[in-house]
């Protein structure tokens, strides 16, 4: 019988399929930063130190959770370290994915277990100045040059969440008029990178891209996340675990990124612990059934997803607040999930499983 695990807050969970129901097991390379990949992050931070003048060096980081991203960036410190004094070094960064504090704090332990030892501000105390209906962070403003350090992934709102969106919604940049988000994202980024001199570095599924930062967003948003299923009844898929499935509004868009993964008629399951709760603000917006910004473009998608399809969570959240904030069931256990899925469609059922969906699943239009 095949036992699948799944990360849940600092643990695992566990759920065993019968060998007689179809079931596939979407798979990813998990892949390893290679040499010839530390070699051109230690080229970018030599050229960067070379061109910089007697200005300093911004550096952009957006924590994701992921384990490569915290290795860049104590690569590039380092290699900038050598011959460039700490003062010249600025260090923004931003969580913007994830619970705030659960992202700091899984933040610092990343930076102290590998050793990054460089004084950071957080992008969203950090001080702005006006720029053609923007607030600018004041560090990236006035730098000889702007590193943006993210990882890219899917996002079942954005589409994906990479570079553009780092500087976006990091903190660094804020509009001063309101707006979708894909809209300001979009503006942030024509203003600032037509202005300033932005590199980027950024891994998409273990794979380093870096250089110039609108040729690597051009590079990144080539790169089809999508990939084409078979008919299935069911996906059942994890979050990722701490810091990730720290609170429910981390995790709803991933009700976006599974949406097109089952029939009509499927089930989406989604394997997050929350101990952190709903999140306050995102909770406030799903009571008053309205709000703005990101976090209420998340409560609109989650609502239109869970209209078009059957939604169940595992977690630890109660599932009376499930139930009347969304109108979804929640289990103890991926295993419990697995079973209610068997009742409703049979052994007959056809189940997608995803650890995490670092792709987005989409059903094969015209089959079953």
């Amino acid at each position: 019988m095949p036992e699948y695990w799944f990360k849940y807050g600092v643990t695992e969970v566990s759920m065993e399929i019968p060998g007689e129901i179809r079931h596939r097991r979407m798979e990813l390379g998990r892949g390893e930063l290679s040499e010839e990949a530390w070699i051109k992050v230690r080229e970018l931070a030599e050229d960067l130190v070379k061109d910089l003048g007697s200005g300093w060096v911004t550096l952009v980081y957006d924590h994701s959770g992921d384990s490569f991203t915290p290795l860049v960036l104590k690569h590039l410190v380092e290699s900038m370290s050598e011959n460039l004094p700490e003062d010249r070094i600025r260090l923004l960064t931003s969580c913007w994915r994830l619970d705030r504090s659960a992202g700091f704090d899984h933040m610092k332990k990343e930076f102290k277990r590998h050793g990054i030892k460089a004084k950071f501000i957080e992008a969203a105390e950090s001080e702005k100045a006006h720029l053609n209906g923007l607030k600018i962070s004041k560090d990236i403003l006035g730098s000889s040059a702007t590193v943006i350090i993210t990882a890219s992934e899917p996002h079942g709102l954005l589409g994906k969440a990479s570079i553009k969106e780092a500087l976006a919604l990091g903190g660094y940049v804020e509009a001063e008029q309101a707006g979708e988000a894909s809209n300001l994202i979009e503006e942030i980024w024509e203003s600032l990178s037509s202005r300033l001199s932005m590199q980027a570095i950024t891994n998409l599924n273990g794979e380093i891209h870096l250089g110039d930062a609108s040729e690597i967003e051009k590079e990144i948003s080539e790169k089809k996340f999508d990939v084409s299923v078979e008919d299935f009844d069911a996906v059942i898929a994890g979050s990722g675990g701490y810091p990730k499935d720290s609170i429910l509004r981390s995790v709803v868009h991933v009700l976006g990124l599974l949406r097109g993964a089952v029939r009509d008629d499927g089930l989406i399951g989604v394997i997050a612990e929350c101990k952190g709760g709903v999140g306050d603000s995102f909770l406030d917006m799903l009571l008053r059934n309205e709000g703005s910004g990101l976090e209420w473009e998340l409560v609109k998608l989650a609502r239109e997803v869970i209209e078009e399809k059957r939604v169940v969570f595992t977690t630890s959240l109660p599932r009376s607040i499930l139930k009347n904030l969304l109108g979804v069931r929640g289990f103890d256990s991926p295993q419990d999930m697995l079973t209610y899925v068997l009742r409703l469609y049979s052994r007959e059922a056809g189940i997608l499983i995803l650890e995490e969906p670092k792709l987005r699943p989409v059903r094969r239009i015209g089959e079953g």
